[in-house]
C-alpha cells in the first residue's frame, strides 16, 4: 500500500543520540486505504540543524501572517 503522507506522532518526543550522532523524530505514515503505520524520521546531526532553521523560517512566516512582527 502506497503512503499519501505523514504527520508527527502526538504524545512521543524526539530522542538524539550523540554516540551515533542522529535525531530520531516518531512519525505516522497514512496509507492510501486509511491505515497507518508508525515509523521514524532519522536526521543526522547536520539535518537536525537545518530542520531547525526550515521549521523555524515556516514559524515565522506563520507569525507574520497572523499578522505579527517579523
Amino acid at each position: 500500500m502506497r503512503a499519501t503522507h505523514a504527520t508527527l506522532s502526538a504524545g512521543r518526543d524526539a530522542v538524539y543520540d550523540p554516540h551515533a550522532r542522529q535525531g530520531s523524530v516518531p512519525i505516522e505514515f497514512h496509507l492510501a486505504d486509511g491505515s497507518s503505520l508508525d515509523g521514524a524520521l532519522i536526521l543526522t546531526s547536520a539535518e537536525v540543524v537545518w530542520l531547525h532553521q526550515q521549521t523555524s523560517r515556516l514559524a515565522d512566516a506563520h507569525g507574520r501572517a497572523l499578522g505579527g512582527t517579523p
